[in-house]
């Protein structure tokens, strides 16, 4: 009897440990890798024949990719539906990207996954490009991050004459006919350094050592790190222990080094015992431009072809994650926010609509895990131009764009478009005239629309923008 009794209370003490192993730990770490403007079939693990990534064919080698995830056309939109859960007309209406010294940007009511889990316990750190307004209200240490360090915008806003106008080793262009100020390196919105070619060089390095340097300074507690690089966006400056390494040009030096810069971050969590309380999502902005390659995908960044918007993302988490599988399920930038509060103790705002979902259950390949977006809608600003559901996607039809300066001819209009990604990823056989009833269901799913973010302009589910009376520009000093 005592023998039985001593057998049912060790499998009674031994069942809430076998349980807690399959489980998510308690409060992971997250950490957000964004590449800007790196394409598809940029890296090894979605196809590259050109580029060396060791570091990213080992992390998706133990982790899980992401084969249907979105972003947003262009960057600043990207970089909202991230930050708000939400698709970025929703949380950043604006036709294109902001600027410097724009009196818009994100406003600071919106909440914030950095807010999130701020909220929650979480050391909070952006290590890189914002791009989400330049105005103090705007910026990244008053929208929940601890700390910020790094670019305000792209890589390539700031005068010709500083070099970001032109890539590594090219003749500088003409002045452009609008100014824009010297590019500033931030820290918590002072002005570190005005950015210069040797500076551009030092970029994915020196971002590489400060996110190091967080990671080993809060090992001890739930940390979130938003690492997005300005790598691989033009002005192409690889570090100058890259320059000439790969023998594809100064695109595939800087993929390289970059592939660099994840393996150090993963070899800094492994060697700190982080592993198996850590997720880690690599990811790009949005499309490649015509320098990468998005194969199998038609187009490219700023449009909204698959392989404008469909982007490589790859999921790592050692013991939670199932390793070397992949997952064709829709998810997008919005994901990130409810993933991350149901991971780690958060609250998804209540206040307002949250277009994403809690990926958890794809991302840990849970057999019953259940669709977390059968619908999704492919804005480019302010206007809808497709939608997918399932398989199928419908490009809507949209009048000719006007002439291009010295061309006597404006383009033809854009006629309704109907493809089948699982057959069709390259869009490359329109099946409209075939297929009515599918056109006719998805041309239900647009009309919902309409009355939420809308087809065109801002919808009434568009929030409120952030604006301020009198905008400045950030004036780095000379050295």
């Amino acid at each position: 009897m005592k023998t039985l009794l001593l057998l049912v209370s060790l499998l009674s003490a031994l069942a809430p440990a076998a349980a807690a192993a399959n489980a998510p730990a308690a409060r992971p770490n997250f950490i957000v890798i964004n590449i800007d403007d790196l394409g598809y079939a940029d890296i090894g693990p979605f196809g590259s024949k050109l580029n060396r990534t060791p570091a990213l064919d080992r992390m998706a080698a133990e982790g899980r990719k992401l084969t249907s995830f979105y972003a947003a056309p262009v960057c600043s939109p990207s970089r909202a539906a991230l930050m708000t859960g939400s698709y970025a007309k929703r949380a950043l209406p604006i036709p294109g990207v902001l600027f410097p010294g724009n009196a818009i940007g994100l406003a600071p009511g919106e909440i914030t996954v950095a807010e999130v889990l701020k909220a929650a316990g979480y050391a909070t750190a952006i290590v890189g490009k914002w791009h989400l307004g330049d105005q103090p209200e705007f910026l990244p240490h008053n929208q929940g991050f601890d700390l910020h360090f790094g670019l305000p915008y792209s890589n390539d806003m700031g005068p010709a004459g500083d070099g970001v106008k032109s890539d590594l080793g090219k003749p500088l262009p003409p002045t452009a006919k609008v100014a824009q100020p010297p590019l500033p390196l931030l820290r918590n919105g002072k002005v570190v350094k005005r950015v210069l070619p040797d500076d551009q060089q030092s970029l994915v390095e020196l971002y590489t050592d400060e996110a190091v340097a967080y990671i080993t300074a809060h090992q001890a507690r739930p940390f979130f790190l938003y690492l997005p690089h300005n790598a691989v966006h033009f002005p192409l400056y690889p570090g100058k222990k890259w320059v000439g390494k790969s023998p594809h040009g100064l695109f595939s030096d800087w993929v390289e080094e970059v592939d660099w810069s994840v393996g150090r971050i993963l070899e800094t969590v492994r060697a700190l015992g982080l592993a198996e309380r850590t997720l880690v999502l690599f990811t790009s902005d949005n499309g490649g431009t015509p320098r990468s390659v998005n194969t199998p995908f038609r187009g490219h960044k700023t449009t909204t072809w698959e392989g404008g918007m469909r982007v490589p993302t790859i999921a790592w988490w050692p013991g939670k994650i199932p390793a070397g599988t992949a997952t064709d399920a829709v998810a997008a930038m919005f994901d990130f926010l409810p993933t991350f509060a149901a991971l780690g103790g958060g609250r998804v705002p209540a206040d307002r609509k949250i277009d994403g979902a809690d990926l958890w259950p794809i991302l840990s390949g849970a057999p019953d895990a259940k669709p977390a977006h059968e619908t999704f809608y492919y804005f480019h600003g302010l206007n809808l131009q497709a939608v997918r559901h399932g398989d199928w996607k419908l490009h809507l039809p949209r009048p000719a764009a006007p002439a291009a300066a010295g061309k006597k001819k404006a383009a033809d209009p854009f006629p309704l478009q109907l493809y089948d990604l699982r057959a069709d990823p390259g869009e490359a056989s329109n099946l409209a005239a075939t297929r009515p009833e599918i056109v006719a269901k998805l041309q239900k799913l647009v009309a919902a629309m309409q009355g939420d973010l809308g087809l065109e302009g801002i919808g009434p589910g568009a929030r409120k923008i952030g604006q301020v009376a009198e905008p400045k520009p950030i004036l780095p000093f000379d050295r």
